[in-house]
């Protein structure tokens, strides 16, 4: 096959490449913003394209195709040790991460000395509080029938407050567990 021939597709394909050696150049850019394995991953990255790039230009370049093999497995070899440093630093980052998230990790909450009777009871208290100012905001507002607005006043009144019992209770139930 005919030198020129395999330089316009080494051309070809590392033209086609950029998808992943600009994203790669772009995080070499970004210095200490990225962690260090993959700032050593983008770097293999670019190595490994930037090898087949000049391999390209050497075999237009050249007529031996010996010098141009020699660039791509140099590129080849030294992209591949950059990928297994990285591999290698994100396992250490990987574990330096889930030691530091099992530092933070005090275990569960602490349950409060209180009696679950007066947990309860605070429920109870506060749920008989917005009730109440519920009632009276609804007996207060508005003209019209008083019947109507004393029922409603009741009933909403009554269901905010089941409603407060019902979390108290459920509350009373977690702690015990």
């Amino acid at each position: 096959m005919n030198h020129t021939v395999l330089a316009i597709g080494t051309a070809a394909l590392t033209a086609s490449g950029c998808v992943w050696y600009l994203p790669a150049i772009a995080d070499l850019q970004a210095g200490a913003d990225r962690p260090r394995s993959t700032r050593t991953a983008a770097a293999a990255c670019v190595l490994w394209w930037a090898g087949l790039a000049l391999t390209g230009g050497l075999l237009l370049v050249l007529s031996d195709w010996r010098p141009a093999a020699q660039v791509a497995l140099a590129g080849l070899v030294g992209g591949t040790a950059l990928r297994l440093r990285a591999l290698w630093d994100r396992r250490r980052e990987v574990r330096e991460t889930a030691a530091r998230w099992a530092a933070l990790d005090a275990g569960p909450a602490p349950r409060s000395g209180r009696p679950p009777a007066l947990a309860l009871a605070g429920w109870l208290v506060v749920g008989a509080a917005v009730a109440s100012l519920g009632a009276v905001a609804i007996l207060l507002s508005g003209s019209g029938e008083v019947v109507p607005r004393v029922a409603l006043a009741a009933v909403s009144g009554a269901a905010v407050a089941l409603a407060f019992l019902l979390m108290g209770l459920g509350n009373v139930r977690r702690q015990g567990r």
